[in-house]
């Protein structure tokens, strides 16, 4: 049996997603738990690996166990009556419906145990060969910055704060020459360029949203390179404040060189937002970014 969950996290405290030895990291934490509570080791796939300090409000996972340790676990959904186990999208195939409440039985015991910055807001029973990395159609990103006079202690653990004013048309202007299937070299590590890896990829939206003194950057497409969005982002905020024109990006965008490309942004106001399977999809008012954000 594959079981796919939609998992948040505050990336402040990891080392990434991905294990690394001696650090802590998101894929560590999880499979811990997963080890005390099926009281086996588990090995979990996830959609995108994430730097140190980038957040989730929506990767996801997928992982196997056999069908009987999953009713086991969860023996006593029936009788739970008092605990409040909500099912947003029931499922019309009546395998993956007859497994619901324990997979939603599974996630409130999970969440029980999981460190407060991670946890479960979504699951389901996958087909066979689904894998959440390889079966991703796309992913979805956002860059958060705050553009008030003074810097807001609350959001600086989450935004990068700018203190100079911003042109929004010259940014979308710029933003335009991205969109679409195109080598992005110049936008991620050099190092892929050296060692001759794919650094082409699919963009197939930005956005540039402001809402009240924040401004937010959607990035949507099929994948997206190390530190990619982090240096299109602080390119687009050269544009932003005058100091290249948006035609310039198309340039740096050909060049294929990473030196004429703007600077790596911090990761800590990245968050991966959500990512997209033909069979299996996270509700999107489980995802506040949509909703505040109108996308």
């Amino acid at each position: 049996m594959k079981i796919a969950l939609t998992i948040q996290y505050n990336g402040l405290h990891f080392h990434g997603f991905q294990r690394q030895t001696g650090e802590r990291s998101v894929q560590e934490e999880i499979e811990n738990i997963l080890k005390i509570y099926f009281r086996s080791n588990v090995r979990i796939h996830c959609a995108g690996r994430t730097d140190s300090g980038v957040h989730s409000a929506g990767q996801v996972i997928h992982f196997e166990i056999n069908e009987s340790d999953l009713l086991f676990r969860t023996k006593d959904v029936s009788s739970q009556s008092n605990i409040n186990l909500s099912l947003p999208h029931k499922s019309s195939n009546p395998h993956i419906h007859k497994f619901e409440m324990h997979i939603d039985r599974m996630i409130y015991n999970l969440n029980c145990i999981l460190p407060k910055d991670i946890s479960i807001i979504y699951g389901n029973i996958v087909p066979d060969d689904f894998h959440a990395r390889f079966s991703c159609q796309s992913r979805e990103y956002i860059y958060g910055i705050i553009t008030s006079k003074y810097r807001m202690a609350m959001y600086q653990n989450n935004h990068l704060w700018i203190r100079y004013p911003v042109d929004l048309d010259s940014m979308r202007q710029a933003a335009e020459y991205l969109i679409g299937e195109h080598d992005f070299a110049s936008f991620t590590k050099n190092i892929y360029k050296v060692t001759n890896e794919i650094t082409i990829r699919r963009v197939d939206k930005i956005y540039i949203i402001p809402k009240d003194s924040f401004l937010y950057f959607y990035f949507h497409g099929s994948g997206f390179l190390h530190n990619m969005i982090r240096i299109i982002t602080g390119t687009l905020l050269l544009v932003g404040r005058g100091d290249i024109t948006p035609f310039e990006v198309q340039n740096i965008l050909k060049s294929q060189n990473r030196v004429n490309a703007g600077n790596t942004l911090p990761a800590f106001p990245l968050v991966f937002l959500n990512a997209r399977y033909r069979d299996y999809q996270t509700p999107h008012e489980l995802i506040p970014y949509y909703e505040m954000l109108g996308l």
